[in-house]
């Protein structure tokens, strides 16, 4: 088989949203998920991922999904026989609409609304990058949603018998396809029953901040060298120690937001700005208050002397040079050192040391004045 050597460069989104959710024994596009719908969850990550056309095949209840989606510039295609025919046939009908209008289409049920925008953007470059039929996404080495299509497949597709649906098309591909693994759980997570509905409810909860075992997985996927790894684990050990004084002072922050952005802030190390890199990835997966402080976590911008997450994960990282604990004089030194007949970078070195000395002076300053007030008040006893 031929591929089409023309580069990809226009992408569609084809939504299946014809069915009469029988198992959910309620109207799986229109159940809402927080703010939104399911089915507006489903398009707004779509839009947000840049899709230049996004298509939705309805059946059940055409009208009342087309109301719910007016002023989303999406296109609907209706599926007439719905209530007799397979999602198999729904995807046919949505694949003919695009014709030539586009290079690559990702294929979803409307049931699958919370895939990451990271996900979304890397299977688009590596189909814009290679030449192939079909890129399966994957997570904890199962496959999920959306599959995304190259047009050469869609035809191939569109020739199917039926046989298997979508899977048996697709299977008869042997070779020019991709199997990609993400730390997405979206990419498994549907609904076709009221139980997992309720993990889609409770995934939109807790999608603010990855768990320890989440940032691991992420290690994992990118390959992270051990050497970050142990700095990560050192710096997070160390903003740990910083948030219980906090904690004991009655300040209060958030533990798991300190976690995730002590994890996870070097993990594009290696690349330039590492810590812009970083941050855009993470903002990708739908971590945004994470990446606000991975963003930062070299060079403060805006610094009030208040503590918040950010001072804490910011503090802590120049507190670890390796996984060794240092001083703020020896994290600087050497590229003072380094940069000591550069006026100019040696200038914003030295801002960025006394920068650093004024976050410490204000965490750990005032726990030593505490702790000289607490014996003077015992000496006194």
């Amino acid at each position: 088989m031929n591929l089409v050597t023309e580069k990809i460069n226009k992408t569609g989104a084809l939504i299946v949203a014809a069915g009469m959710s029988s198992r959910m024994n309620d109207f799986k596009p229109l159940m809402k998920i927080g703010r939104y719908s399911m089915i507006e969850n489903a398009v707004i990550n779509y839009k947000n991922s840049g899709i230049d056309e996004i298509i939705i095949v309805t059946g059940f209840r055409e009208n009342d999904i087309k109301e719910k989606l007016t002023g989303y510039d999406v296109k609907f295609v209706h599926n007439k026989d719905y209530s007799k025919t397979q999602m198999f046939d729904s995807v046919c009908i949505g694949l003919k609409e695009f014709a030539d209008n586009a290079d690559m289409i990702f294929i979803t049920p409307a049931d699958c609304p919370f895939v990451q925008t990271y996900t979304l953007k890397k299977m688009m470059e590596e189909m814009n990058n290679n030449e192939l039929y079909y890129i399966r996404p994957y997570y904890l080495g199962r496959s999920g949603h959306p599959l995304l299509v190259s047009n050469k497949c869609a035809e191939i597709i569109l020739e199917h018998d039926g046989s298997m649906g979508l899977k048996g098309a697709v299977n008869k591909i042997s070779e020019n396809y991709k199997d990609m693994s993400f730390v997405d759980p979206g990419i498994l997570l549907d609904a076709d029953n009221p139980s997992e509905f309720q993990k889609l409810l409770s995934h939109k909860e807790n999608i603010k901040y990855p768990s320890m075992d989440i940032c691991r997985q992420i290690y994992d996927n990118f390959n992270i060298s051990k050497e970050i790894k142990l700095h990560s684990e050192k710096v997070t050990e160390v903003a740990l120690s910083i948030y219980d004084m906090m904690y004991k002072r009655g300040i209060i922050l958030n533990k798991d937001l300190i976690v995730a952005a002590s994890m996870l802030h070097d993990i594009a190390k290696g690349e330039k700005k590492h810590d812009i890199v970083a941050a855009q990835w993470i903002r990708e997966m739908g971590y945004k208050e994470v990446s606000d402080i991975i963003e930062e976590h070299m060079h403060l911008r805006d610094y009030n002397d208040e503590i918040t997450e950010k001072e804490v994960v910011y503090l802590a990282d120049k507190l670890v040079a390796g996984d060794r604990l240092v001083t703020i004089e020896q994290r600087f030194t050497a590229k003072e050192e380094l940069y000591a007949n550069d006026p100019d970078v040696l200038k914003i070195i030295k801002g960025r040391k006394e920068l650093a000395m004024k976050c410490y002076s204000m965490i750990y300053k005032q726990e030593e004045n505490n702790i000289c007030a607490t014996e003077t008040s015992l000496e006194e006893k």
